[in-house]
């Protein structure tokens, strides 16, 4: 296995609970871990007032105060940063087995990791808003465009016992096993693949021929099979099960097809409450 496990980190919330993950992945899989902060720099003025008309002569003045402040602003930001990624640094040369690193760049968050998707093996983000179980929209896109794997951490670390990998038996889903396969990011963890099919022997069957996949690895799994809806027997066995990450896929439909039928990515995300490993 090439490449390295990237986490983005912006702001203390969650920043430690990603690192301790990213240590725990990159001693793991034996990959370098890097941290990257990326300053995007969209100044709004709080104190503009678009009330009125702007009067004659005024117009340099105002031009002047919103330079000012976008100048404060970045300088804030770029400072905080920069703390927050020596912070990070030093607390994972504590743990780390592997090489880390930091970087701090500047422009667009989505545009920057698509420059560096070709290098990472793992992408770690930390998502802010999980008091309300909801994914933001460059979050959604980010696990869209990257098309490399992205561990979602939405609470504070635990080390990795078990994992729950979702599995439909489509060309996506057969490819997702395989790469999990030969990509031992969790190291020594009990795994259990978790098939949903109405029919049994349609659905055993694609449990032995996951089932095959890892053993052809030497990596011995469980499988279990529900027929039930989808979206709640994922769930309902993650949570009884006491599993600490669910593994699948992500987005398989088109953007059209979510809007009309909903989306099963978009469910989980919203209602899971541990990490979540995507593939797309």
């Amino acid at each position: 296995m090439s490449g390295f496990i990237l986490c983005p980190v912006h702001g203390e919330h969650l920043s430690k609970s990603v690192c301790e993950y990213g240590v725990f992945v990159s001693n793991s899989a034996k990959l370098p871990l890097r941290f990257i902060n990326i300053v995007e720099h969209h100044h709004r003025s709080k104190n503009l007032d678009l009330s009125g008309n702007i009067a004659l002569g005024a117009k340099d003045d105002l031009l002047e105060k919103l330079s000012n402040e976008e100048e404060i602003e970045s300088k804030t930001t770029i400072k905080s940063g920069r703390e927050l990624l020596n912070k990070l640094e030093l607390q994972a040369k504590q743990k780390s087995q592997a090489d880390v690193s930091i970087a701090q760049i500047h422009g667009e968050v989505v545009e920057n990791l698509l420059e560096l998707k070709n290098d990472i093996s793992l992408l770690i983000l930390g998502v802010s808003d999980t008091s309300e179980h909801t994914i933001g929209e460059n979050v959604k896109e980010i696990i869209r465009e990257v098309h490399q794997p992205v561990l979602l951490v939405n609470s504070e670390f635990t080390q990795p016992k078990k994992i729950m990998i979702a599995y439909n038996g489509s060309h996506e889903s057969k490819q997702i096993l395989q790469i999990v396969a030969n990509n031992p990011f969790f190291g020594d963890v009990e795994r259990t693949i978790v098939t949903v099919d109405k029919n049994p022997t349609r659905g055993e069957k694609l449990l032995s021929e996951a089932k095959e996949i890892f053993e052809n690895k030497n990596i011995p799994v469980e499988t279990k099979l529900f027929d039930t809806t989808a979206k709640e027997a994922i769930l309902e066995e993650f949570e009884t099960g006491n599993y600490d990450i669910l593994v699948m896929g992500a987005y398989s439909h088109s953007r059209m097809k979510e809007f009309m039928f909903g989306s099963l990515t978009s469910y989980i995300l919203e209602n899971i409450k541990k990490p979540i490993l995507l593939y797309r």
